[in-house]
């Protein structure tokens, strides 16, 4: 019944169709509070419902704590504001659990012993949850997606997300109040595709170990199916900032490699080694306090499509090697320190927009004002081909005037004088050669 609206009202025949295996009422209208009798529906064996993209509000009733053979629950896009209940911690068949888009606070409920160790995908994005990195997600081997992105979670990532799970392929955490470093461990999570740390408190340097992120240095052979979830038609999407915009990634998620680090504290250098991540779309580093030059073997990058690198302290050339990514759509070097030509070969030559380079005060060239050797250049160009055409005027009227009052010379003087005057004639002329010469030479020097 997806996507058809059936009205405002929870349909009560529902509760008496106990043979339903599955219940999904996506974006159908419904409102108003859940009704508790649901938990008699879900109490069933592999029981699996989608209710997302509604307008349900007020709490998760507590009768849901007997859904414990639950193993597919989404709530997404609704007006849900309650705590997050911890009879979460006891749905133990949970494969995917998703609550991203409400308005659910407080923490998250610390599961005293393994919890939800068959859960695959975790959305708890777009709330206003509080407290720490939950960590009984230590016991989530399984996972694969984690989103908990756009709340007030604090503290530092702990070191366990690179050792204890080690089948995740996409961690988005942008937009909480997470400080400390990034831990280097997580170069250990062989098939991350996706690292979004973005608009945090992070600090410190970029760990030279992201280099060797396995899935964005090797294609993988991913099937377009993230999450299997029998015969339900589910399709996984997360949020991603790359080229400028935030946009959903569904059908093509299994594809998409991309890093995220902008708008946190972090200093140095950037890595030569993620220069190896040869796979990678996305890299976006803004916002930071970033030094030094832009690596010269970014052009390894290949795959690159979107690269974001304003706002921190850069220096140097850009990189000739950068207009060698045929892939690359979107480029931002703006504030930075950068100086010296913008390359306009190969790919360059359609990044002509003023405000990829704006606030780089030693940039220069096509599209910002020409350097200022080229304008010294033009201008002594110029003032050569206006003597050129002096000179040459010059000595046109000059031999005419030496021509012509030679020739009557000629006519009326003796024999004798006529050899002295030509002599004298051929003289001048090559004075007035030799010297247009030289000043030309020395002009053109």
């Amino acid at each position: 019944m997806s996507t058809c609206h059936i009205g405002t009202q929870f349909p009560t025949w529902i509760q008496t169709q106990y043979s339903l295996d599955t219940l999904h009422l996506n974006k159908v209208g419904l409102s108003g509070n859940l009704p508790t009798w649901l938990s008699d529906f879900i109490s069933k064996p592999k029981r699996l419902m989608d209710l997302s993209n509604n307008s349900f509000t007020g709490p998760i009733p507590l009768s849901f704590a007997n859904a414990t053979n639950l193993y597919f629950l989404s709530l997404s896009n609704n007006n849900i504001n309650t705590t997050l209940p911890p009879f979460f911690c006891n749905m133990d068949s949970l494969q995917v659990l998703d609550l991203s888009n409400n308005h659910l606070s407080g923490e998250v409920p610390n599961c005293k012993s393994p919890s939800l160790t068959f859960l695959q995908s975790l959305h708890l994005n777009g709330n206003d949850l509080s407290g720490k990195f939950p960590p009984f997600l230590k016991y989530c081997n399984q996972l694969i997606i984690l989103d908990l992105g756009e709340n007030k979670l604090s503290g530092k990532i702990p070191t366990w997300v690179g050792s204890n799970l080690p089948l995740l392929r996409f961690l988005r955490l942008r937009s909480n109040m997470l400080h400390g470093a990034i831990p280097a461990n997580i170069a250990d999570l062989g098939f991350l595709q996706v690292l979004d740390l973005s608009s945090n408190n992070l600090f410190g340097t970029i760990p030279s170990s992201l280099g060797n992120l396995n899935a964005m240095v090797v294609m993988q052979n991913y099937s377009r199916l993230i999450i299997d979830i029998g015969n339900y038609n589910y399709s996984e999407g997360i949020l991603i900032n790359a080229k400028g915009s935030t946009n959903m990634y569904t059908a093509i998620l299994s594809l998409v490699t991309s890093i995220d680090l902008s708008n946190n504290n972090l200093y140095g250098e950037i890595p030569k080694e993620l220069m190896n991540l040869v796979e990678l779309h996305f890299l976006n580093l803004s916002r930071n306090h970033l030094t030094g030059m832009i690596p010269e073997k970014i052009g390894n990058m290949k795959q690159l499509e979107s690269l974001d690198l304003s706002i921190n302290f850069l220096i140097g050339e850009i990189p000739l090697s950068l207009s060698t990514l045929n892939f690359l759509s979107y480029l931002n070097l703006s504030y930075n320190n950068l100086s010296g030509r913008i390359p306009v070969s190969n790919q360059f030559s359609t990044f002509n927009d003023p405000a990829i380079y704006v606030g780089n005060e030693g940039l220069c060239c096509t599209p910002l004002p020409k350097c200022s050797k080229d304008a010294e250049s033009e201008a002594t160009a110029a003032d050569v081909d206006k003597l050129e055409r002096t000179l040459y005027i010059g000595s046109i009227v000059m031999g005419f005037i030496v021509g012509f009052w030679g020739s009557i010379g000629i006519m009326i003087l003796r024999h004798g004088i006529r050899i002295a005057l030509f002599q004298l004639i051929d003289r001048t002329c090559d004075w007035i050669y030799v010297q247009v010469a030289v000043k030309l030479k020395k002009l053109k020097c």
